[in-house]
């Protein structure tokens, strides 16, 4: 039945008549593609797979035969990644140095460097190490993370959001154990990745991560602020306590610190407004540093350092006595896990930004990660991840290779190899003060505002996990999210008793058998052809969801026809309950269909879904249609 036939009679009225006698004739057969329990009850969330086949028999006993098959089950596996990609990052290695590219990359690479210089040492200044580590470590992770990740334009180094997880590990288990914990978190990737785990690290609700990222800001401020104003505060103390230690000792601050601080955080701010290339931080810093030696202020600086070679201690890092294993498997654990997310959930925001010729890949990313710490540890270095913040300038600096990963790291090795007396007379106020506005941007992360438009109780594992971390400590704080997340999305499960399945049928069974669906986009129309492959999305989406997406994924990738021109069709009537999370990763996932020269089409959107992608999609790359101009039409 043509489209203007099917058209045609809809508008007659006649259009119900004829479905129901083709559909009489119709046989749906299924067979199950895998089931997988993230909860452990069918009740909860088990994620099924049927596909369905529409096939023409006029035979009503043959009909009945066919459907009585078993359903047969199928998990889905993936090859272990024991190559390391290699194969796939070759042809970007010899990309580097094309003499289109090569100009415009070194002078990324440059760029990203001045920035990689200061913030090192900014952030090893809260991790509570050595200044020259956060500098040799940004050199030699940098390199490992860049040739070996899962994203081009990435860059890898210290990140202030695991800052504190740092000063946790040394406060606990001393300076001494840090390598070893690198290398054990390096190993951790490497064999997640190797492994194909990357979808797992997925399962943090962006809520989550969101509170994170506030709480570790509001952390890295209160423990900043008395350092910023020349004052020695006493530790273990929480925000609230350590604003009242403030308000008692306001009179011991020293002026000249005050003024060194506040000013490189206002350049900091201001600087980049005027132009977004410019080097505010290195900037910032070397006029503190200038001002600091021209006027002679009596402000703490860094102080003699390691010059040259004496910077990377190459060291096999010792195995800790057997009765800290525990405690120190513990820290590992969380360092890894979060490290793991915060590198993901980077290089996710950074292919939003622009694409490359090399797809972001989540397995090779924990692969390149892991390598990258487990070299960090080999020269006793600190915790890396892939960094949004010197990532995002090299995108905007023009970068088109993996070559301004190694140039940065040549910037930060010549840095402390060549002007280590010139780095040792920074102050430390400006230090404070680049941490300062670090923390301050990190105190409100677009990621809640995002999960507070789809659905306000969503944004309940944000409030919990930032209040535990302020109040019980980091672990414990990113435990109490995950477990409010986790008990939101079993409560609405089973309050509606409902499950997450996919269904493969056809353009004739798409809610409301209506070809002309209105476009949210456009004036125009979403055609759906009675003969097209539609894939029904049944249940919630929300971030325990990611297995089904990715099974998902690679069933649209392997039924599609590539000879085709047919649009992959969702039909999203049939979805329950969303959360930011699950949809953000179920429109990542199409948008590569959608990269391999496949239109992708949602139709039957709730108003709900139209405003989540919006904000994740807001080009458009994915047509939609609205439910309410469906359910309109039907009703006339």
């Amino acid at each position: 039945m043509s489209a203007r036939t099917v058209l045609f009679l809809s508008r007659t009225g006649a259009l119900e008549k004829v479905s129901s006698r083709i559909r009489s004739r119709n046989l749906v057969y299924s067979t199950a593609r895998g089931a997988l329990s993230t909860f452990g009850t069918e009740n909860c969330n088990p994620f099924q797979f049927r596909h369905n086949q529409i096939r023409w028999d006029s035979s009503l006993t043959a009909d009945k035969e066919r459907e009585s098959k078993c359903i047969k089950k199928k998990i889905r596996t993936k090859p272990f990644l024991w190559d390391m990609g290699l194969p796939s990052l070759i042809p970007e290695w010899k990309k580097m140095f094309d003499s289109k590219t090569i100009l415009t990359d070194v002078t990324a690479g440059l760029t990203v460097g001045c920035i990689a210089v200061p913030l090192s040492l900014a952030i090893a200044l809260a991790s509570g190490v050595p200044a020259e580590m956060g500098l040799a470590t940004a050199a030699v992770a940098g390199v490992a993370g860049g040739m070996m990740g899962g994203t081009t334009l990435a860059i890898t180094g210290p990140a202030a959001a695991i800052s504190l997880l740092v000063v946790g590990a040394v406060e606990a288990h001393g300076l001494q154990a840090l390598p070893f914990i690198t290398l054990a978190t390096g190993g951790l990737q490497m064999a997640s990745g190797i492994t194909r785990m990357g979808t797992y690290a997925k399962l943090v609700p962006v809520s989550v991560i969101a509170g994170f990222t506030t709480g570790v800001g509001t952390l890295i401020l209160s423990g900043q602020i008395p350092k910023a104003l020349g004052m020695a505060a006493p530790g273990g103390m929480n925000p609230v306590e350590m604003l009242a230690w403030l308000a008692q000792n306001i009179g011991d601050a020293n002026p000249a610190s005050a003024a060194l601080a506040f000013g490189t955080a206002g350049a900091m701010m201001y600087l980049p407004k005027l132009h977004p290339k410019i080097p505010a931080a290195l900037i910032a810093v070397g006029g503190a540093t200038v001002a600091t030696q021209t006027l002679g202020l009596d402000v703490a600086v860094i102080g003699t350092m390691p010059s040259g070679m004496d910077a990377f201690q190459f060291a096999v890092p010792s195995l800790p006595p057997m009765d800290a294993i525990p405690s120190l498997a513990a820290t590992t654990l969380l360092i890894y896990s979060m490290t793991s997310v915060e590198s993901l959930l980077s290089c996710v925001a950074l292919e939003k930004m622009r694409k490359t010729s090399y797809k972001h890949n989540s397995d090779q990313e924990l692969v390149g990660q892991g390598i990258a710490n487990v070299t960090a540890g080999f020269f006793t270095g600190m915790p890396v991840t892939s960094v949004i913040a010197r990532s995002g300038l090299n995108l905007r600096s023009g970068a088109e290779t993996r070559l301004p990963a190694l140039v940065q790291s040549a910037f930060v090795f010549c840095s402390i190899a060549f002007a280590s007396e010139t780095i040792s007379m920074v102050p430390m106020p400006a230090l404070s003060g680049m941490l300062i506005m670090t923390g301050a941007n990190m105190l409100y992360p677009s990621e809640f505002n995002y999960c507070y438009s789809v659905d306000k109780f969503t944004t309940l594992p944000f409030f919990t996990t930032v209040g535990g971390m302020l109040s019980m400590g980091l672990a414990e704080g990113i435990g109490l999210g995950c477990a409010t997340a986790l008990g939101l999305a079993v409560h609405k499960n089973m309050q509606l008793n409902i499950h997450l399945s996919v269904e493969q049928t056809n353009g004739d069974n798409v809610y409301g058998f209506n070809e002309a669906l209105e476009s949210t986009k456009t004036n125009g129309s979403l055609l759906i052809n009675p003969d097209s492959t539609v894939w029904q999305l049944r249940g919630p989406i929300n971030f325990v969801s990611m297995f089904e997406i990715d099974s998902l994924t690679q069933d649209v990738k392997e039924e599609r026809n590539a000879d085709s021109d047919d649009p992959v069709v969702l039909d999203m009537h049939y979805v329950t309950t969303l959360d930011f999370t699950g949809v953000e990763e179920l429109v990542i996932r199409m948008l590569e269909v959608a990269d391999d020269h496949a239109p992708v089409q949602m139709t039957n959107c709730s108003p709900t879904l139209l405003h989540v992608l919006k904000r994740i999609d807001p080009n458009y790359r994915i047509a939609r249609s609205s439910s309410v101009l469906i359910e309109e039409e039907i009703k006339k």
